[in-house]
């Protein structure tokens, strides 16, 4: 049962953040909104709407072309925008163009949707509110907690740094779910590694723990997010096929183990799929005939034919924090 001790928590939240996402970088204030305290929302470099469609740039052109754009806003009495989980996947939306268009031309794309349905105050505002997300996904790349051993300290550290970057108010709407979902993961990872205890002693006290947060079944072993960040540290460890077995049943049941094994096979198809990508992508970095822009819209059209939307977001991302270096 070692092993279960290095189970990681996938609560850390979008990881999608990259050098380029620094130029957007600010200092943030705890308040949320930008009026008196945080800086106008078009301070940011950002390029004008006219300039940014002289140079070629729309979503027409971007590999978002043909998707539905995900999220939007919400308002509270008074009009002002108040942030939710629709902002943070509207942000999220844009941000997939990561590596495709530079920080100051999505920004820019984000401007020009939000003009295309708010008035002038509501864009201002949400784009206030984009400049500080953006600003927390920059810090946290920056701070590289995944190099932090125990994972109670990466979701401390996290934690901390989305208060400090968002504001209580903004950090609660983007992340409370997944919060909730990270303190009860860490509290079954204890009772799991807790060598005093029964195989019964612990089956009880994880039930317990499971019906006093509301869950009736164990959905977070069967997220894509929880498996990645389950096997990365099993992997991270060296832990043999039945230490990983070991692990997954002392946490989350046989019948979800057996599901988690279901899923490594997926997992392995993944991986070609990427290893696929990347060798073409090289095929295209190598090309000395292309400028860099021309690679840029290379790599792009590239993610669009070998992934669907969703995927391309998570390709993006990767690259963006490094797990896959940037092409293009």
């Amino acid at each position: 049962m070692a092993a279960v001790a290095v189970v990681v928590v996938a609560v850390l939240g979008i990881a999608a953040t990259g050098g380029g996402w620094r130029a957007l970088h600010r200092d943030a204030d705890a308040s949320p909104v930008a009026d008196a305290h945080a800086p106008a929302a078009t301070d940011v470099g950002a390029t004008p709407a006219s300039a940014a469609q002289d140079a070629g740039f729309s979503m027409a052109r971007s590999s978002l072309r043909g998707s539905e754009v995900d999220g939007g806003l919400a308002f509270d009495a008074t009009g002002h925008v108040v942030p939710d989980l629709a902002m943070r996947r509207l942000f999220d939306y844009f941000l997939s163009l990561v590596g495709e268009r530079d920080p100051a031309q999505i920004r820019d794309l984000l401007r020009t949707f939000l003009q295309s349905r708010y008035d002038v105050a509501r864009a201002a505002e949400a784009l206030a509110y984009f400049d500080r997300y953006v600003a927390y996904l920059a810090r946290l790349a920056e701070a590289r907690l995944d190099a932090l051993a125990s994972p109670q300290d990466r979701f401390d550290r996290t934690v901390a740094l989305r208060r400090d970057l968002l504001g209580e108010t903004m950090a609660t709407a983007f992340f409370a779910d997944e919060e909730a979902r990270g303190r009860l993961t860490l509290a079954r990872m204890r009772i799991a590694g807790d060598t005093a205890l029964s195989a019964d002693e612990k089956a009880r006290r994880l039930a317990a723990l499971d019906a006093d947060a509301g869950y009736t079944q164990r959905q977070e072993a069967d997220t894509a997010s929880l498996v990645a960040a389950q096997d990365g540290e099993l992997a991270r460890t060296h832990a043999d096929p039945r230490q990983r077995a070991e692990a997954r049943e002392a946490l989350w049941g046989r019948e979800a183990a057996e599901r988690l094994a279901a899923l490594d096979d997926a997992r392995a198809r993944w991986d070609a799929r990427v290893a696929d990508y990347l060798q073409a992508r090289a095929r295209i970095d190598a090309d000395p005939r292309r400028s860099p822009a021309d690679r840029a819209r290379a790599v792009a059209a590239l993610r669009a034919q070998r992934f669907d939307a969703a995927e391309q977001r998570r390709i993006v991302s990767l690259e963006a924090i490094g797990q896959l270096k940037p092409g293009g």
